[in-house]
């Protein structure tokens, strides 16, 4: 527990040990991709053990019902390793869970089954029957473990994917400051609210990664637009497909997914009013960024009305005698539907007084995701500044310093869009409290807190400039400072410190009342 209780230390997040005479190896150590590994493992098998030790059956015993019905149809053998196997599945098996693994096991059979991801269940479905066939356990067993295989794995790519991202992101830094920052990025995706959700078979994983391979995907492609690399248009249209595929997968997963629509949408308002002059001007480039830009939003787009269009051409190109009432709707959405009829949500609906503890649960989230969202759209200049590290933004080219600055505020405005539609979508049109978990497929706040907790990219007695201390994080007297300036906002640096352990509290709290089967979920 001393090993956990160092990696998991928001002092050793947010501040990586200071670099030394002789010890520029053990600071590349301190925030690489290796110790991100060490943390993660950590912080997945401490979560595990919260849910195995968690007491009792649990206080709605549904998952056991369900799976003693298979148990008489199984080919199991049973024995040590089957209960053991089945002991650890049930425990993650709660909630949503039980639909996924029910669906991926026989199809999506009810209707209020197509709340949840399609391609959810076909992926672990596939996983079941190729890698878990020989296991003597339950059917639905072996396929809520592929749940949670995917799940593991899906949630360590995000974390790389993520370190990579924030990384590829920090303009005008030296290497220390960029690993620095993309590690605390990393460990603050680690360390997600979404807790013991991201290691459930549900889709929370698989809806970062997928996110995430997409934003890092659009980062890529305007890093190619503004710093005009060879043949720049074609990879910036390689790279845009390749964001709007994962973005459309991510939707195909959760179906908030849809809202990365907006990134291109933004993109597009800015393209089309000068469509009449691109076409006359025959501007090659600008085309094929135009028809990149729509067609990754089409195929987000397609995503969303794919899982509808099967369920209809389910459920309401029958010759049933009493159709089920949403067939008739425009547009007929299933999803909609399921959701208002069987979970009483929409415009509102949520708001009554015995929801209100769920509000106050979901407000730390609410006022994170704000915070973040409204200082990336208004002031990205600002945590631009906050970053830059002067020493060596004196040894780079302008021309360099400019570009990295424009993708920079560019990608930021473009990441807290969806992020700032979500968090009101949440407060006013579903259950709120699920913010604390879905939080963890936005990368926007991510980003925007690294920066805070990071004070401006200090490292190793090496900083950014941040306003009223100099490039080793004191005033002009020499003194430290744990507070700096921005946009006129005092950012303090245990700020940070304590978002990472409030996240850590909540979800170890939060993976007790999951094993258990209690709220919130």
């Amino acid at each position: 527990m001393n090993v956990l209780k160092t990696y998991l230390s928001p002092t050793r997040i947010s501040q990586p040990a200071a670099l030394t005479r002789g010890q520029a190896g053990k600071q590349l150590e301190a925030t690489s991709l290796a110790r991100v590994i060490r943390v993660f493992t950590a912080w997945k098998a401490l979560l595990l053990l919260v849910a195995l030790l968690a007491p009792g059956p649990g206080y709605d015993t549904s998952t056991r019902i369900l799976f003693d019905q298979y148990r008489d149809v199984s080919t199991a053998t049973g024995g040590w390793l089957a209960k053991t196997i089945e002991y650890m599945v049930l425990r993650l098996t709660r909630w949503d869970a039980i639909y996924f693994a029910t669906a991926s096991e026989r199809g999506h059979v009810y209707e209020q089954e197509w709340a949840f991801s399609w391609l959810s269940s076909h992926l672990t479905s596939t996983i079941t029957r190729v890698l878990l066939h020989p296991l003597p356990s339950t059917a639905l067993v072996k396929h809520a473990l592929a749940g949670i295989l995917l799940s593991h794995l899906s949630h360590f790519l995000a974390v790389l994917l993520l370190y990579n991202l924030t990384y590829l992101l920090i303009p005008s830094s030296p290497d220390p400051a960029k690993r620095h920052l993309a590690f605390t990025s990393a460990c603050l995706h680690i360390l997600s609210p979404a807790g013991l959700f991201l290691s459930a078979p549900n889709g929370e994983s698989t809806f970062a990664f997928l996110a995430f391979l997409g934003s890092y995907s659009y980062a890529k492609a305007i890093e190619n637009r503004y710093h005009r690399f060879a043949d720049a248009y074609q990879l910036d249209a390689c790279w845009t497909l390749l964001a709007g595929l994962a973005f459309s997968f991510a939707t195909l997963i959760r179906t908030n997914g849809l809202l990365s629509g907006l990134t291109f949408a933004w993109d597009l308002s800015i393209l089309l009013p000068r469509l009449p002059q691109i076409l006359r001007n025959r501007d090659t480039e600008t085309i094929t960024h135009l028809f990149a830009t729509l067609t990754a939003g089409a195929l987000i787009a397609a995503s969303f009305i794919f899982p509808q269009a099967l369920a209809y051409t389910e459920f309401c190109t029958t010759e049933a005698s009493n159709p089920r009432p949403w067939c008739h709707a425009l547009p007929p959405s299933i999803y909609t539907y399921v959701q208002a009829h069987y979970w009483h949500t929409g415009f509102l609906a949520y708001w009554t007084l015995n929801n209100l503890p769920l509000f106050l649960l979901a407000l730390p989230t609410i006022l994170l995701l704000l915070a973040t969202s409204l200082t990336a759209l208004s002031s990205p200049q600002m945590l631009l500044e906050s970053l830059v590290d002067r020493r060596y933004h004196a040894t780079q080219s302008p021309v360099t310093i400019e570009r990295e600055g424009k993708v920079f505020e560019h990608v930021m405005k473009r990441f807290a869009l969806p992020q700032l539609v979500l968090v009101g979508l949440g407060t006013t049109s579903f259950h709120v409290q699920i913010l604390n978990r879905i939080s963890s497929g936005c990368v926007g706040w991510v980003l925007v807190v690294g920066v805070w907790t990071c004070r401006g990219g200090r490292v190793g007695g090496v900083a950014g400039l941040g306003a009223g201390k100099d490039v080793d994080g004191k005033d002009g007297g020499g003194k430290e400072v744990s507070e700096w300036t921005m946009g006129g906002v005092a950012w303090r640096e245990e700020w940070g410190q304590w978002i990472v352990r409030a996240a850590v509290v909540y979800a170890v709290v939060q993976g007790g009342l999951y094993a258990s089967f209690l709220p919130p979920a």
